[in-house]
């Protein structure tokens, strides 16, 4: 009997764990959704300003850049503690996004096979 109690404890536990983890995960996304006003100085002309685009869609991450009102949507997107990681392609070339997020603020690179430039933003 004690074994079972034991076991339903420990279940108990960690179903209530796991629930704070998914939680604290969705408040950290949660804080850096919307829309951010950026530049890359250092890009092309036609790159070097845009907005990128965070939200939930069906319950799940997402996000782009939109360019000239063209949306690239970012692609393996990870969120921990204020870095986002994503990836998006630009005329057939992979470029990482590195991020680091304040509260109205975004500062981190941009690399692509040429190198990596600063990228700066501000929420709208």
């Amino acid at each position: 009997m004690k074994n079972v109690a034991l076991k339903s404890f420990v279940l108990l536990a960690v179903v209530v764990l796991s629930s704070f983890t998914l939680a604290d995960d969705f408040m950290g996304v949660k804080k850096i959704l919307g829309e951010w006003d950026y530049t890359v100085p250092d890009a092309s002309y036609e790159y070097q300003k845009g907005v990128l685009v965070l939200s939930k869609v069906d319950g799940e991450f997402a996000g782009e850049v939109q360019i000239s009102g063209q949306g690239i949507p970012l692609e393996d997107l990870v969120y921990e503690k204020n870095n986002l990681k994503a990836s998006i392609y630009v005329q057939g070339e992979s470029v990482k996004l590195d991020l680091n997020f304040t509260k109205k603020a975004f500062e981190g690179t941009v690399s692509y096979s040429q190198g990596s430039m600063e990228m700066k933003g501000t929420k709208k």
